[in-house]
C-alpha cells in the first residue's frame, strides 16, 4: 500500500430538519473545508392537514436559489422520497425546506463529505 495513494478522507452523515412553523429552515450547510454529494432526500408532512414544500438548494458562492421542489402539496402522513440523485454542493451551499403554512415538515438527507486539503 503506498502512502501516496490513499484518496481524500470522507465521511457520511444523515442530517435531519424538523421545521413546525412557516419559515425557512436550513436543513444543512457544505462545511468551509468540503465538498459534499447529496444522495438521498426524504421530506414528510407529519402534521395534521395538507401542506406545500418547497424544497431549495442555495449556492453560496453565486447567492443563488435554486428550486429543486417548488410547491409539492403533500397531505397528512404523506412523502416524497428522492433516492437516485446526485447533487454537488460546494462550501456554504444549503438545502433549505419551506412549508406554506405551520405544521409538521421532517426532512432526512443524506451526504457525504469530502474534506478538502488546506494549502
Amino acid at each position: 500500500m503506498s502512502i501516496l495513494n490513499q484518496g481524500k478522507p470522507a465521511r457520511m452523515r444523515t442530517v435531519y430538519g424538523n421545521n413546525l412553523t412557516d419559515t425557512t429552515e436550513v436543513v444543512y450547510t457544505c462545511p468551509a473545508n468540503c465538498v459534499a454529494e447529496l444522495t438521498f432526500v426524504h421530506v414528510i408532512n407529519a402534521g395534521g392537514s395538507t401542506n406545500s414544500i418547497t424544497l431549495n438548494i442555495y449556492v453560496a458562492a453565486d447567492a443563488y436559489v435554486s428550486n429543486f421542489l417548488a410547491g409539492k402539496s403533500l397531505g397528512s402522513g404523506e412523502f416524497i422520497t428522492f433516492i437516485d440523485i446526485d447533487v454537488i454542493l460546494q462550501p456554504g451551499d444549503e438545502i433549505r425546506v419551506t412549508p406554506t403554512s405551520a405544521g409538521h415538515i421532517d426532512t432526512i438527507l443524506t451526504v457525504t463529505e469530502t474534506f478538502i486539503p488546506v494549502g
